[in-house]
């Protein structure tokens, strides 16, 4: 590794919050806030490189891919993030940038329930950094106590760039767990509001009174919009694969990933979680250019995908786990062997193999 460095060294709270052993790289998440960060970007010399990156599942299958989460049986939690692997050869010195996606947040801001401060965005709980979406403020302390106020929102997407930081520049992404209604409720009953699971190429939707729904899967080609999950409404959206109508209750935000996950806008249900995704031989790129909108579909930017499968970076052996990490993202870099450059005798080509964890 060349170098590494802060995209905007000067963010206020930022700092490089990397653990260096033999030959590991250990990228945490480097800001105090985990609605507001930075990337970090590092400088990657030619070799052979294994990316892996992680998303309640079996206890060993997250033992197994490192994960954290514990499969808890309770009404109206938030949704574990993802975890993919593959393998990649880089053939040239590529300046790289690593999103380490941000937690989803429980909260509110107000005791308040069903007014239109509830949706104005500076009173919703922010989504995780890396395109977590918002979730709606709510809370009547006194009718519902302590377990009524609150929602959570979504959690943001662990991610590797080349060449540019920007979402049409990602190599690999792992997605990000949808958030949840508030605490009401029992396990698998009316008001159990979980949010689904960041991660795979079809990430969950979300749980409505403790049943997974089947519709609003996020997928390799299609979610809310790319890289952004989508935030708790009131009423309308021109989104056309969104639900139609939000209501003015308590509204679950969605996670980042390749693709966003969709808000439910119910206020029994939770939020879909973010698609992981890696390029390779067999990955599906949607053609021409793809929209990218902020959490409310607005802002919206479209430019093509900036690789094609030509280009010389796909990934090989690509393995994809979801729902298997809680909290701030991870990126891991273990150097597994390298020999002696080109220009040195006999001319052995010089190769790193590196591990990466992006998590959730």
């Amino acid at each position: 590794m060349k170098s590494i460095s802060l995209v905007d060294s000067s963010f206020p709270g930022a700092t490089i919050n990397v653990n260096e052993g033999k030959y590991q790289y250990t990228f945490e998440y480097p800001c105090e806030s985990n609605t507001q960060c930075t990337d970090y970007e590092v400088t990657l010399a030619p070799g052979l490189y294994r990316f892996e990156n992680n998303t309640c599942i079996s206890n060993s299958v997250v033992r197994k891919y490192n994960g954290n989460t514990v499969c808890y049986q309770m009404s109206s939690i938030g949704g574990a993030g993802g975890y993919i692997s593959g393998i990649i050869h880089i053939p040239h010195e590529t300046v790289t940038f690593l999103t380490i996606g941000g937690q989803g947040s429980y909260g509110y801001t107000l005791n308040e329930t069903e007014t239109d401060r509830c949706f104005s965005k500076e009173y919703m709980i922010k989504g995780g950094y890396g395109g977590g979406g918002s979730s709606s403020n709510f809370c009547n302390i006194d009718l519902a106590g302590p377990d009524g106020c609150g929602t959570s929102s979504g959690g943001g997407q662990t991610t590797v760039k080349f060449h540019k930081n920007d979402l049409w520049h990602r190599v690999i992404v792992s997605g990000g767990g949808g958030g949840s209604d508030n605490l009401e409720g029992t396990f698998a009953g009316a008001e159990d509001g979980s949010g689904g699971a960041g991660g795979n190429l079809v990430a969950q939707s979300w749980f409505s009174a403790g049943k997974l729904q089947k519709e609003y899967f996020t997928s390799s080609s299609s979610g809310f919009t790319f890289g952004t999950g989508e935030a708790a409404r009131n009423g309308t959206t021109a989104n056309n694969r969104a639900v139609p109508v939000g209501k003015n209750v308590d509204h679950a935000g969605a996670g980042g990933g390749w693709f966003g996950g969709f808000a439910s806008q119910d206020g029994a249900s939770g939020a879909g979680g973010g698609s992981s995704w890696a390029l390779t031989s067999d990955a599906i790129i949607p053609d021409g250019n793809i929209d990218a909108a902020a959490e409310f579909f607005k802002n919206i930017k479209s430019e093509p995908y900036a690789f094609k499968k030509s280009s010389g970076y796909l990934f090989t052996d690509v393995v994809n786990v979801a729902g298997i990490w809680n909290g701030n993202g991870r990126i891991v870099i273990t150097i597994l062997n390298f020999v002696l450059p080109q220009s040195c005798p006999n001319n052995i080509r010089f190769f790193h193999s590196m591990l990466v964890f992006l998590m959730f």
